[in-house]
């Protein structure tokens, strides 16, 4: 099977190089930029939990073919419109797409524009940062979930892929209702995305002090009820204490990818998680304090980079 990973932000390196650690035929696609050309020059590092090094021979390419049968979409949130559009004329109808990206929308921008493919959503249970060019530090180690497409080429296709990904050690899962585990990973990065890029702490940091723990339970508590709005049942309790155990076994050293979104002064995937359950709030007629003034304060740190205090 031919594989191709969109976006070589830190995900999509981790996943590529899992991949390619199991198959010959993966390949990253990305805009070149140091860190990609570092990973054509060196191969991809990937540092382990404990510290363990495996170097990893990775091709990021800027041209693409027709003869891809699996296409995994890891782009950032607002880039995939572009991007995907860019590319549309590349791919055949046969092709599979999964989107394992953050927030909601993605699997509704593929459908736009590749309407005639078949299409699959996902979520990540896996972490992992850019630490430097062409070196990613592989920080989450929870279970990916993907959603199982109706075509039965695509089933078999899929079917592949998620080996590849068990056997490449990325643990990975089917899921019959995909809605519910793209909300339970929504939950998951609205509790530290958001306040991680605010306070400039790892994952864990959080859950250090009572203040940070109610914040965490009042976004998701919002999130929560605007997905109940939206048809997805979920308890309350169970979901809060699950976040919490995740921050603090699951990814505690991890840093959110909005944290290194901030940190680097690039354009957030806010308005896919917290400006999200925001929008629909406004639909629902229900209140988002919380969701409405985080996604505001980030906008305005997005929209001042230049004029930092340092």
């Amino acid at each position: 099977m031919k594989i191709l990973v969109v976006g070589a932000g830190a995900m999509g390196s981790l996943f590529a190089g899992r991949l390619k650690s199991q198959t010959s035929e993966v390949f990253l696609y990305n805009r070149e930029n140091p860190h990609v050309e570092k990973i054509n020059q060196c191969g991809l590092t990937i540092i382990e939990q404990d510290n363990k090094k495996t170097v990893i021979p990775l091709t990021v390419v800027q041209e693409i073919s027709k003869d891809y049968d699996l296409v995994l979409v890891m782009l950032k949130t607002h880039a995939t419109k572009t991007v995907l559009t860019q590319l549309k004329d590349s791919f055949s109808s046969q092709t599979l797409f999964v989107t394992m990206q953050n927030g909601l929308g993605n699997l509704e921008i593929l459908a736009e524009i590749f309407p005639n493919n078949p299409l699959v959503a996902g979520t990540m249970g896996s972490g992992a940062s850019v630490e430097s060019d062409g070196r990613i530090l592989h920080r989450g180690f929870g279970t990916n979930f993907i959603g199982q497409p109706t075509d039965k080429r695509a089933q078999e296709k899929l079917a592949d892929f998620v080996e590849l990904l068990n056997h490449s050690g990325l643990a990975t899962e089917l899921a019959d209702d995909v809605q519910a585990v793209i909300w339970n990973k929504l939950f998951v990065n609205l509790a530290y995305n958001s306040l991680t890029a605010l306070t400039r702490l790892r994952n864990g940091d959080i859950l250090n002090t009572i203040d940070g723990q109610n914040l965490l339970r009042s976004i998701i508590t919002e999130a929560i009820e605007i997905a109940e709005a939206e048809g997805v049942h979920v308890d309350l309790e169970k979901i809060i204490a699950k976040c919490i155990k995740m921050g603090q076994e699951q990814f505690p050293a991890n840093k959110s990818s909005m944290l290194m979104d901030i940190l680097h002064k690039r354009k957030t995937e806010i308005d896919a998680i917290n400006g999200a359950v925001a929008n629909l709030g406004k639909k629902h007629g229900i209140l988002t304090p919380y969701n409405d003034m985080i996604t505001g304060i980030i906008k305005v740190i997005e929209a001042n980079y230049s004029k930092q205090v340092d």
